[in-house]
């Protein structure tokens, strides 16, 4: 464990980076060595854009807003910086990040995807230098490892999106070195401790206990030394998604460390032993590199690539390096989420009948079969198609290549792409100003059709929503209301993504809470505990909706929308009745007593309580006594000599 807590401290709270100094009039700047600080998932803190533009003076701006604003009203202004004195100065295409304490960098327009986690450098990366290779960024900047995952501070929070990406039945041997034994608490499994742990790649269970594998890809998964005893499960475990961001073959990259040797891998080296390598690379959040050599094995990347990624970290031309990728981890946040894209891998290429093949239906088109593909749950990542026909490979299979003309082999990738949000939730923050929001929630994974298909449980997670939302906001209940206005309910719909894609839209409206704010909602909304409130409803509700992995993602509405009659009615009906009890009371105490008090006559003492009262329902005044006084009547024809004085004359 001091082990594992120092590697965390040294290796991931501060990746390792090659300094450079730059010169601006005499003054020192040096490329980013730590990662920097996001603001608002836009702007980097204590960061600058360096060269500035020439010709263009600085300005005095109020905010970063209106550095921005600043940049839009200038041709060629496409960065800002900005210091909290108002200094505000503006950068070009060319520029790139330095550091500079106190400073804020960003890009002249904000959008729902941090910059780093959605470009690709060009092909001239990397670079001869640090600059170099920074410059082959669209916004001048070379990301660091996990920047595309949730902190609290400087320790990597749950991203709650796992996948197990290999398993016995696809090829993977329990045989790994440097593995730890636990023991497994009662309610809980070897697979499920190892999805709690972030740096947690591979698991496996047999006779002898519970082992995983953390900080690691897993060392000798098929060394025959070994010969444990057999995994009855055993996983790789893929925590959140990954993007390819280059290719690396032909490339060696230096400072990899080699995880299995090809003699021990079973299967064909261009093929199978290159899928392992790559699944091992994907499941472990350390590596960013992993290369297959022929006639050596694999490499991967253990957090020892010195950042940025230069030439002199790497030999071009080398054709032994027959695969390899330059990847990035990331966790589907706030406003973005895994793409798809679908890449040409081999020319006149199928995969051998041995490889869990699946045939498709007929298409007419690449294009046909892809989509097919991806609908299709027993599809996995490689499709091969000639155009009419169309084929896939199912999940897990290794695609034993054969040369077959006509036939192209292709692959999904993972991108990141910004989440198209409905029509009526156009945003990914809740918009200040408002008293109530409109809120719409897509949950990718779970099929509309199987939740309706049953009324108990739709009736059953519409209210359990609600619940969800209220609990995590701190609003009550009735304060959550749907489409038709009523209170405690949420309204479900089909997605309005793409045709074939398993997805839920939850749609209602909220009250803003007592004490919180926009900011304050749009947090709770996005919550790693409220998106696993959500899973764990549908769960309990409706497990055979389930289709994958869950996702959340979240919008706003720009408008607020209108208070429920329900929530209207109730107080206006208390404040009628209240009204109607002052009333009442109002004519009960002029019958009584009328305007002015009680007639008395001249002749007794109204001073004394048993002396009685005044009855005018004969005109003359006789003696009453306190027990009749439900029968007295105002009579108007009492003068003022014969009025009661203060509460005495009762």
């Amino acid at each position: 464990m001091e082990r594992l807590t120092v590697a965390l401290l040294l290796g991931l709270a501060a990746p390792r980076a090659a300094s450079v100094d730059v010169n601006e009039s005499g003054k020192k700047y040096q490329l980013p060595i730590t990662q920097p600080a996001v603001i608002d998932n836009c702007f980097y803190r204590d960061m600058r854009y360096f060269p500035t533009m020439l010709l263009v003076l600085p300005s005095h701006e109020e905010s970063l807003v209106a550095c921005q604003q600043r940049c839009i009203t200038v041709e060629g202004c496409r960065y800002i910086s900005w210091w909290g004195t108002g200094h505000c100065v503006l950068s070009g295409a060319d520029a790139y990040l330095v550091e500079d304490v106190f400073a804020m960098a960003g890009p002249v327009h904000c959008t729902p995807v941090l910059a780093s986690c959605r470009e690709r450098p060009d092909s001239s990366f990397p670079g001869a230098t640090g600059i170099e290779s920074a410059k082959a960024w669209p916004s001048g900047y070379v990301p660091f490892p996990m920047e595309c995952w949730p902190r609290s501070g400087s320790v990597l929070k749950h991203c709650g999106k796992e996948e197990v990406i290999q398993d016995v039945s696809s090829g993977l041997v329990g045989a790994c070195q440097n593995m730890e034994q636990l023991t497994v608490p009662l309610y809980e499994t070897c697979h499920s401790l190892c999805s709690k742990k972030n740096f947690c790649s591979i698991y496996v269970e047999n006779q002898t206990g519970c082992f995983i594998g953390e900080m690691t890809a897993g060392l000798n998964c098929f060394s025959p030394l070994r010969n444990p005893e057999a995994a009855y499960h055993a996983g790789r475990l893929m925590h959140g998604a990954v993007r390819v961001l280059q290719d690396l073959r032909d490339t060696q990259v230096f400072g990899l460390t080699q995880v299995f040797l090809e003699r021990d891998c079973p299967g064909n080296p261009r093929s199978s032993c290159v899928e392992y390598c790559r699944l091992s690379c994907y499941s472990s959040l350390q590596c960013n590199f992993w290369q297959y050599y022929l006639g050596s094995g694999c490499w991967v990347d253990e957090g020892n690539v010195l950042h940025p990624l230069t030439n002199a970290q790497l030999r071009r031309g080398w054709d032994v390096a027959i695969a390899g990728e330059y990847i990035q981890h990331f966790c589907p946040g706030l406003g973005w989420t895994p793409a798809k894209e679908w890449t040409m891998t081999a020319r006149d290429t199928i995969c051998s009948k041995s490889s869990k093949v699946k045939e498709l239906s007929h298409v007419s088109s690449v294009l046909g079969c892809q989509a097919q593909a991806q609908r299709n749950e027993d599809c996995g990542k490689t499709t091969f198609t000639n155009g009419t026909a169309c084929f896939c490979l199912r999940p897990g299979g290794l695609c034993e290549r054969e040369h077959f003309i006509g036939f192209d082999l292709y692959e999904r990738k993972d991108l990141v792409e910004a989440v198209q949000p409905a029509a009526h939730a156009s945003l990914f923050k809740a918009p200040e100003g408002l008293g109530a929001f409109h809120v719409e929630i897509t949950l990718r994974g779970v099929s509309y059709e199987r939740i309706v298909a049953s009324k108990s449980a739709s009736d059953e997670l519409r209210r359990s929503f609600a619940l969800d939302v209220a609990e995590a906001t701190g609003v009550s209940s009735s304060s959550v209301w749907n489409d038709q206005g009523d209170t405690r309910e949420v309204s479900l719909a089909r997605s309005s993504g793409n045709e074939g894609d398993d997805s839920l839209s939850i749609k209602f409206n909220m009250q803003l809470p007592g004490h919180g704010s926009a900011d304050t909602v749009t947090r709770d909304l996005n919550s790693i505990t409220f998106q696993a409130g959500l899973r764990d409803s549908v769960q309990a509700a409706a497990p055979d909706s389930i289709t994958g992995p869950v996702e959340v993602f979240t919008a706003f509405g720009d408008q607020e929308p209108g208070i429920p009659f329900s929530r209207v009615w109730i107080p206006l009906l208390l404040g009628v009745l209240v009204c109607s009890a002052v009333v009442f009371c109002f004519i009960y105490g002029l019958q009584r007593h009328g305007p002015n008090g009680i007639c008395m006559d001249e002749d007794f003492n109204c001073r004394d309580p048993l002396d009685g009262f005044c009855d005018t329902d004969s005109g003359d005044e006789k003696m009453r006594s306190p027990k009749s006084l439900r029968q007295k009547r105002w009579f108007p024809g009492c003068t003022k000599d014969k009025l009661g004085q203060g509460p005495q004359g009762l």
